[in-house]
């Protein structure tokens, strides 16, 4: 198999799991950055309107590289129901980040969105009936405390815009485990392509049934408002192409880990687009959510492998 080009600056092999960290490392820089645009844009575009360009962007850029590909055949992006379910469980957390971004600083949407691991632990109990062990129940005790730490209940910190996140957090988990289950049976830009185009129908229909009350108000959205939304989408759509690349080299629970990365890129930017530094006990609580988040994934590794 030839070594693709961009990695042999790095002397990463194309397919080891080293590979796979640094496109994960990578992921979570542009989810970041496209979550960074996504606050500077604020409510300047309708969340409807911002949404579908993001996802009209994806089409369009994904459709000339299949193109360009001479891509025709979609039949190895089977099952079709698991492209249905990913694209609208990637919808739901787009809406989620989004709407919790107008509201709350970048690094508390940031790591309220990291405890996906926490919540699949949960849904694995409680939906699914599964055996958790204490060790791992302890984790999400550990998250949940770290969560608090970061939203403080009873301070002016605390409002009801953190269920956004949550949400986000909700349906990135199950996003991540469809997106894995993917990464196995078909091409990491075909899945794109098709989670995009079944996005981009559903907020096209959204946007004609609600047109009456949102195109006064996109006419009223000035020129660099909309470049903004462009690179956010081009990011957003890099990191989604990054993340499927990355599981195809490396498991889930070997990356997952290093997606607490972002946390790390949402200070940084944060910092340097708004000036906001997190506070001690914002700082404090990120650092619990991510050590939780993380030894939920090593436990779960390691009792799959026992």
């Amino acid at each position: 198999m030839e070594r693709p080009r961009y990695f042999s600056r790095f002397s990463l092999p194309a397919d080891s799991a080293q590979a796979g960290i640094f496109l994960m490392v990578l992921t979570t820089a542009a989810f970041a950055g496209s979550d960074s645009m996504t606050k500077v844009i604020g409510s300047t575009v309708p969340l409807l309107a911002l949404l579908w360009v993001r996802y009209v962007f994806q089409t369009v850029v994904l459709a000339l590289w299949l193109a360009k590909r001479g891509v025709r055949d979609f039949r190895g992006a089977r099952p079709f129901r698991l492209q249905l379910l990913r694209a609208l469980l990637l919808l739901l957390n787009s809406a989620s980040t989004f709407a919790g971004l107008r509201y709350l600083p970048l690094p508390v949407t940031t790591s309220l969105a990291m405890m996906a691991p926490l919540i699949t632990t949960v849904l694995a109990a409680t939906l699914l009936d599964e055996s958790v062990p204490r060790s791992r129940w302890a984790m999400v005790i550990l998250g949940f405390i770290g969560m608090l730490m970061v939203v403080r209940p009873g301070s002016g910190d605390f409002s009801w815009p953190i269920f956004f996140p949550l949400a986000a957090a909700t349906t990135f988990a199950c996003f991540q485990v469809v997106s894995s289950k993917l990464s196995k049976s078909g091409d990491a830009m075909t899945t794109n392509f098709l989670t995009a185009v079944v996005a981009t129908l559903a907020l096209s229909a959204l946007l004609w049934a609600a047109q009456a009350s949102l195109l006064p108000e996109i006419k009223t959205v000035r020129f660099g408002s909309w470049l903004l939304v462009l690179i956010m989408a081009s990011l957003a759509t890099t990191g989604h192409s990054l993340m499927l690349q990355a599981l195809r080299r490396a498991p889930l629970a070997v990356l997952t880990p290093f997606g607490y990365a972002q946390l790390a890129f949402a200070t940084l930017f944060s910092w340097a687009f708004f000036g906001q530094v997190p506070n001690l006990w914002m700082a404090l609580g990120m650092l619990v959510i991510a050590a939780s988040g993380i030894g939920t994934v090593l436990l779960h590794a390691r009792a799959r492998g026992s």
